[in-house]
């Protein structure tokens, strides 16, 4: 399962994350769990904000943490892929953590 994202902005300034491509996959394997999520809308405050934990803030909505390994991108409305949905709270602890 590839999951394809699409952040666009609406007109009043706000930001779209919908899924583009594995909806129907992603409900099979969460829909009896919980509810399945339409879109996730940030304020640019709220990307701004949490610009150092996107891939944590998508995982959450989208509920992704339930399916380890689930392989994603976020694509603006030209197809880029935006890198900032790679990064997580978590990168830099692993191994070498003090315990």
């Amino acid at each position: 399962m590839l999951l394809v994202f699409l952040e666009r902005e609406l007109p009043d300034g706000k930001i779209e994350l919908t899924l583009k491509q594995g909806r129907d996959e992603l409900k099979r394997a969460i829909g009896s769990k919980f509810p399945f999520p339409e879109k996730l809308v940030l304020t640019k405050e709220q990307r701004e904000e949490n610009k150092d934990n996107m891939k944590d803030l998508l995982a959450g909505a989208f509920c992704l943490q339930e399916l380890e390994g689930v392989p994603f991108v976020v694509q603006n409305e030209k197809g880029e892929t935006l890198e900032d949905y790679f990064k997580s709270a978590y990168d830099g602890i692993g191994g070498n953590a003090i315990v």
